[in-house]
């Protein structure tokens, strides 16, 4: 199966107040439109990303995406959404079975998301992914309005999968009429019949205010640790009691991954580290479960007003393997601070011998995590 995507990025952006296009502004190191195409560039089965752009940015968005290569191609939006995305189209592979379009802006994309949307797009014919709205509604007329029962809204999210020549005799279709649409959805439906509705993803924000691109919109912290392996302790990784003959030494049950994932959010927020919060010298939390101190640092973050958006964390050991372990650990992180399993990424590797890690002498953690603040 060949794969297109479609990336609008030639909007103007107003709302978010920068002055010049959103999807350049910086995300950490990268800009946002290159963050929301990585997953896709992540994936074989794609073998052309096309990116609109306004005119006269084409240079800065060459010079964005140049990690990607060439199977990035740049065309010139229209005056609309609708004639950015025909433009795109136009620009896929002809021989692309499916063409998915995803908002520019839209950069906390999970692969769990994109292949759940590309596999119910391929068996349907198309695929939007859609999250239940959360908040209390009114339909307002005028001065007069009334409650609407929110059980039957949907918040509707991208990438939004078609079949490519549906797709495209959709847009034609719609080109011709001069109509336009503020999704892709919409005009697959008016020309080619329902859509297909799949589970999106409360993390798959799309960034388009403000506060969504300044220090108190969105934030990455970043945390590490190490512990001493030593006989006759348990090994505890994110919660789960992995058979080995040596555990990690420490006050509590020196979870060194959970440490470092705590140390992430924590620096997220500009709070404090887990050895001012929980030190060592607090007979309270000798032995304690780390995934208990996990919880109250989820109260630390909830009385911030943060949201975690994802979390991502590498352990390095040389010895036990850990990739059995891993699914359960990502389950049990996601549990505890109430977050989608697929919002938790978690990777283990050896370090060839190299260290203490190498040595078996301990076992160490970086971790990444991204909140989103009120």
């Amino acid at each position: 199966m060949k794969i297109n995507a479609v990336l609008p990025c030639a909007g103007r952006g107003e709302r978010a107040g920068l002055g010049y296009n959103k999807t350049l502004a910086l995300l950490g190191e990268k800009p946002v439109a290159l963050a929301s195409a990585e997953c896709f560039a992540s994936l074989p089965e794609v073998t052309r990303i096309v990116v609109v752009v306004g005119a006269g940015e084409e240079e800065e968005f060459k010079k964005a995406f140049s990690p990607l290569g060439d199977r990035v191609v740049f065309v010139i939006g229209g005056d609309t959404r609708t004639a950015s995305v025909y433009a795109g189209i136009c620009a896929c592979e002809e021989d692309a079975d499916i063409i998915a379009i995803h908002d520019g802006a839209r950069p906390f994309l999970s692969e769990a998301l994109l292949r759940r949307t590309i596999d119910v797009g391929a068996s349907h014919g198309s695929a939007i992914p859609v999250i239940p709205v959360t908040d209390s509604l009114r339909e307002v007329h005028g001065e007069f309005s009334h409650a609407v029962d929110r059980s039957c809204f949907f918040a509707v999210q991208t990438p939004q999968v078609f079949d490519a020549y549906k797709l495209r005799t959709a847009y034609i279709s719609a080109m011709k009429d001069g109509f336009t649409f503020s999704d892709d959805a919409q005009v697959f439906e008016r020309y080619m019949g329902n859509v297909t509705l799949c589970p999106g993803d409360s993390s798959n924000v799309k960034l388009t205010h403000p506060s969504d691109f300044s220090p108190h919109g969105f934030s990455v912290g970043c945390g590490f640790d190490t512990h001493r392996l030593v006989e006759g302790r348990k090994l505890i990784l994110g919660g789960v009691d992995i058979p080995h003959t040596k555990g990690l030494l420490g006050h509590s049950d020196a979870d060194v991954l959970v440490h470092a994932i705590m140390d992430a959010l924590l620096s997220a927020v500009h709070a404090r580290d887990i050895g001012v919060l929980f030190p060592d010298t607090d007979a309270r939390y000798a032995g304690i479960s780390s995934m208990k101190l996990l919880q109250e640092v989820k109260g630390v973050l909830d009385k911030k007003g943060a949201q975690i958006l994802n979390i991502s964390a590498v352990i390095m050991a040389q010895k036990p393997k850990l990739k059995d372990y891993i699914p359960l650990m990502c389950a049990n992180i996601a549990r505890t601070l109430n977050i989608p399993e697929e919002s938790v990424s978690i990777s283990a590797t050896t370090t060839e011998g190299i260290g203490l890690v190498g040595r078996e002498e301990g076992i160490s953690c970086h971790a990444v995590a991204g909140v989103r603040k009120e």
